[in-house]
């Protein structure tokens, strides 16, 4: 998603995991594309550590695809950091893609959703302050 955002104007993207074989992945990708690399910031860490130390700029938009079976507690973590750091303003956009059977009430926190999709067996979702 990081590639697509780029590839329609994103400044810069900053690909966060704490898989060795996704930052493998991610970099290898990157690699492909030499023209996009001052684009891209790959980064092997915990989401929520990442998050706690960053204060750089205000993003636009959040995307968070965790594994499916994420713990609530993890992803929850994640969301309360988001709101209330400054990171993020009423203009940001978190975008969440989730296993639709998944009860994300207790995880979204104070986040209201403005949009919802439907694919397959997962469900994307679209949040804001």
């Amino acid at each position: 998603m990081g590639l697509e955002a780029i590839s329609r104007g994103c400044e810069i993207v900053y690909f966060i995991d704490n898989s060795y074989d996704a930052i493998s992945l991610v970099k290898s990708n990157i690699n492909l594309i030499p023209e996009i690399k001052d684009k891209c910031v790959v980064l092997y860490s915990e989401a929520s550590k990442f998050l706690n130390n960053f204060s750089d700029f205000v993003w636009d938009y959040v995307f968070l695809d965790p594994p499916f079976k994420i713990d609530t507690k993890i992803i929850s973590e994640i969301f309360n950091i988001l709101f209330y750091s400054k990171i993020i303003d009423e203009n940001s956009v978190i975008i969440y893609e989730f296993f639709f059977k998944r009860n994300i009430e207790l995880e979204i926190g104070n986040f209201e959703i403005f949009k919802t999709s439907v694919f397959g067996e997962k469900r994307v979702i679209y949040l804001s302050k």
